[in-house]
């Protein structure tokens, strides 16, 4: 109802920074005032509390891109890795780690932190530097942590800073660096043997002699060594391979050369045979020439004595061939004919019928006719290349036809006048049909119409040209527009100027007299403002002037630097906006130019007076920040007072300009802020210290709670469970703190409650097994029973199949006592299916009835039950008996024992009454109490 009455702000709204730091932990980690206050607060000191809060891992990753404060950053920074490492948004998480704008730092403290084991291989896998990967790997809680850094390694220095600080620490790590650098040493002895090798393998290129045996040898030392990742050396034997093949090649030539020369030669001779023609004569002895050179230079004296034979031959051949020698001229000017342009033969075909008809050969009379056929087809090609000529020119005609009524059909006049001219130079066309010749005419006919009257319409566009002259000198216009609009008017002449030349020089003279009469009000007015620029620039020089006189004047000691920066900054207003007047873009820069030369010694000065100044202000912020590491210390807030002070003293004496006043004042106040900033942050970490720890021990009672509530877990688990949660308790519960007696008695019930639990679940697992055992006891006693009343067959089976199922409704015991409770069973189901079985086991029956009585009773001792008054002495008897064997070392009975006596009574067969039931239900209850 109060308030109601009285309404108040959230503190997180209030105006104050502290207020609103105390209002930050009242609002939600994911709370939109939250992310608010992180990135538009102006109080470092509440942006760091909104930074510490926030669970929002967009909003911190926002921030920290934007955020510059250094102090506000570590506190993004720690919120960042306290988020990335426990968030559920595995993507986003990784997708931040991999960001360029995420430090080394943050990577590290996630892989340190998150029990993910995904996040902590990504982590680990965006480190850039290798010096965190060295310290995680050395120092992080988890072994995995320290291998997957150490993995990344590369370098020897990392690796052998590795092996030294893991040595005795982590056996891992450590066996890891060593192993890299043995490789890497490896490596390198390896790279040192190749080396060798290589030089050896191309020495062999050049030394004289044989060098396979070496060369082998080289190779087998080479195979040896695990070069797969070496490029270069790779090439180096390649190319010392590829040179050393080289030599054997040519080795291996030089004597395949010799023996293709004697199997060529044979060849040649075998296959030598007179030459169809003479020029058969002149390659033959080409062969010949070539062989006997080949055979003097291998000296095989053999084969110049075949080679001098060959020789004869082709000689006799030369004789046979002078006789065609005629034939074959004519045959050759018939060839030079086909082979030339002409088209004419010559009278060929009579010389060669003049001939005898032993000298035209078959294959000359083939060659004299394949000539003449070429002179023919030239003949004809040409007469065809003639008609493709005159038709082409007819074609073109066509084109530029078609070109020049497509051009006057759009109103291009001198396009179609170019092709017009085009188609009179047109030659060779011949003699060309009737309707193309009259298209030529008509297309020709048109041109000169369209010419008139384009010549028609150019005088027309002059004479409104004119007309519009004349009618500009009577518009209203001011002079910048009137001079635009005389100087298109002069333009649209000069354009028709392009397209025809002939024009009337009366026509242009009362033209250009209309433009001089319309431009005369311009003319005027540009005249009258050249000469107020010329009085602007006389007032603009004495105001120089006037400057250049007053400047000295404000430099005299003791100078007043407010006036001195006020009347510089009246000056330039008086330049820039005063009433001056404007003179010529050009003269504008000269004049400003002189204007700053005055002004220039007052400027300098008072950026001197502000450079001292500005250093003052910095040594006062240097002096800020240094209390920044005495924080803690009982005097920094009055010392940062007293700096506060003389900063204000300071900016009234002589202010900065705006810019560097702004800049100067914020990193200022960024160093006061953090001075008090970090005594709050120092308190509140000592605050987050404690709820973290609290939060800790709450996390383990809970998780004993949630462990006693646990219904599908292995007991086993359970008590491995309690272990893990009891050693972390007591590694961090640490002394007896008042305030965290609370939970340490909620841990203890919770403890209390585990172990109640798991007790409850082995009692329950006991009972049902002393319950199976009771129900399957007494389902072989109703098959005793069955065997006694000796049923029929048919009932039997049925009574059996029955009791069969019931067996396996029940869960099994273990394996030794189902198996004895099976052939308990097994042998009364035979009993009832097998007559002579069924006596002796009626008489098993009988003979066990004492024993299991004894049995009985024995159990009842053991067990400390009641037994009926009649047994009383067979009871007596047993104690004495029992006694004695205690007295002789037998020992006190365990329950195992007494399990395995139990069994033994169930699985002999027999039928008890319903007092001796009594008694078994009472032993079995017994036993399920039993611990």
């Amino acid at each position: 109802m109060i308030s109601k009455l009285f309404p108040r702000s959230a503190l997180h709204t209030h105006p104050e920074p502290a207020q609103r730091v105390l209002g930050v932990a009242e609002l939600a980690p994911d709370s939109s005032e939250l992310a608010q206050l992180l990135t538009d607060d102006p109080a470092p000191q509440v942006r760091v509390a909104a930074a510490r809060r926030c669970a929002n891992l967009a909003t911190l990753a926002a921030a920290w891109e934007t955020e510059t404060d250094l102090a506000v950053r570590d506190g993004l920074a720690s919120a960042l890795c306290n988020v990335l490492s426990e968030t559920q948004d595995g993507a986003g998480a990784r997708t931040l780690l991999e960001a360029d704008r995420c430090t080394d730092a943050i990577r590290s403290e996630v892989a340190r932190r998150t029990q993910d084991a995904d996040r902590r291989h990504h982590a680990i896998a965006a480190i850039r530097d290798e010096e965190p990967l060295i310290d995680l790997a050395l120092a992080a809680e988890h072994a995995e942590t320290r291998m997957a850094a150490a993995e990344r390694v590369r370098t020897v220095e990392g690796l052998r800073r590795l092996a030294d600080g893991a040595k005795n620490k982590d056996n891992g790590v450590a066996r890891l660096a060593r192993q890299r650098i043995d490789a890497m040493e490896d490596r390198l002895g390896q790279a040192v043997e190749a080396d060798a090798i290589l030089t050896q393998l191309e020495a062999l290129t050049s030394n004289p002699g044989p060098v396979l045996g070496a060369v082998v040898e080289l190779n087998r030392r080479w195979q040896v060594l695990d070069m797969s990742g070496d490029t270069a050396r790779l090439a180096r034997c390649d190319a010392a391979r590829r040179t050393l093949q080289a030599r054997f090649d040519r080795e291996q030539d030089e004597q395949r050369v010799r023996a293709r020369f004697k199997r060529r030669l044979r060849e040649w001779i075998s296959m030598l045979g007179p030459p169809a023609a003479p020029d058969g004569l002149a390659a033959l002895r080409t062969e010949l020439a070539a062989l006997r050179e080949e055979a003097q230079r291998y000296a095989d004296n053999s084969a110049l004595a075949e080679l001098e034979a060959a020789d004869q031959r082709i000689v006799q051949w030369e004789q046979d061939l002078q006789a065609l020698a005629g034939a074959e001229a004519l045959v050759v000017e018939a060839e030079q004919l086909a082979a030339g342009t002409s088209i004419d033969h010559a009278n060929l075909p009579e010389r060669w019928q003049a001939l005898h008809e032993a000298i035209r050969a078959p294959a000359l009379t083939r060659r004299f006719d394949a000539a003449l056929t070429v002179v023919e087809q030239r003949r004809l090609a040409q007469i065809r290349v003639a008609q493709q000529e005159a038709n082409a020119a007819r074609q073109d005609v066509h084109r530029l036809l078609h070109i020049a009524e497509q051009a006057l059909i759009a109103g291009q006049l001198q396009s179609a006048r170019a092709v017009a001219d085009e188609l009179k130079t047109v030659k060779g066309a011949g003699m060309l049909p009737k309707p193309t010749m009259q298209r030529l005419n008509r297309v020709l006919q048109q041109v000169v119409e369209l010419e008139r009257w384009e010549s028609f319409g150019q005088y027309t566009a002059r004479i409104q040209l004119c007309e519009r002259a004349e009618a500009a000198s009577s518009q209203p216009l001011d002079a910048p527009r009137l001079a635009l609009e005389v100087r298109k008017l002069r333009e649209e002449w000069k354009a028709l100027d392009q397209q025809h030349a002939g024009v009337p020089k009366a026509l242009w003279e009362r033209f250009d007299r209309a433009c001089e009469k319309a431009y005369a009000p311009a003319a005027k007015h540009f005249a009258q403002l050249a000469a107020e620029r010329k009085q602007a620039r006389k007032r603009r020089d004495e105001f120089i002037a006037a400057a250049a006189a007053h400047a000295p004047s404000l430099l005299v000691e003791p100078c007043d630097w407010r006036s001195v920066e006020r009347w510089l900054r009246d000056t330039d207003h008086a330049w820039r906006e005063g009433d001056l007047g404007s003179v010529e873009p050009g003269a504008r820069k000269e004049l400003d130019t002189r204007l700053k030369t005055v002004l220039a010694p007052l400027r300098d000065a008072l950026s001197a007076v502000r450079d001292r100044a500005k250093a003052d202000r910095q040594a006062l912020i240097v002096e800020a920040q240094a209390l920044a590491s005495k924080a803690m210390e009982r005097g920094a807030p009055s010392q940062v007072k007293a700096i506060q002070a003389k900063w204000q003293e300071q900016a009234k004496a002589l202010p900065l300009a705006q810019h560097d006043e702004r800049a100067l004042w914020e990193q200022f106040r960024a160093a006061c802020n953090a001075v008090f900033s970090t005594r709050q942050t120092k308190r509140k970490e000592e605050d987050n210290r404690k709820h973290e720890h609290r939060r800790a021990l709450e996390d383990i009672c809970v998780q004993l709670e949630q462990l006693a509530l646990e219904q599908n877990k292995d007991d086993q688990v359970i008590r491995r469970g309690l272990r893990e949660l009891q050693e972390q308790w007591k590694k961090k519960f640490g002394g007896s703190d008042p305030a965290l007696r609370g939970i340490e008695s909620r841990f203890k019930d919770a403890k209390t409650a585990v172990e109640a639990a798991v007790s409850a679940r082995a009692r329950s697992r006991e009972a049902a097994v002393w319950q199976t055992l009771a129900a399957k006891e007494r389902l072989c006693e109703e098959l005793d029973s069955l065997v006694r009343s000796r049923p029929a067959a048919a009932e039997a089976a049925t009574r059996s199949a029955a009791a069969h199922e019931r067996w396996t409704a029940l869960p099994a015991l273990s394996p030794a006592w189902e198996q004895k409770m099976i052939a308990r069973r097994d042998a009364a189901l035979r009993a009832l299916s097998e007559a002579p079985a069924a006596s002796d086991y009626l008489a098993r029956i009988e003979h066990g009835v004492e024993s299991r009585r004894e049995n009985l009773l024995e159990l009842e001792i053991l067990l400390g039950l009641e037994s009926p008054a009649e047994l009383q002495a067979q009871k007596l008897a047993l104690q004495v008996k029992q006694l004695k064997e205690r007295f002789q070392g037998a020992g006190t009975i365990s329950a195992s024992v007494l399990g395995e006596r139990l069994v033994a009574w169930c699985a002999q067969p027999g039928i008890v009454d319903a007092r001796d039931r009594q008694r078994c239900e009472r032993v079995f209850s017994a036993m399920e109490q039993l611990r």
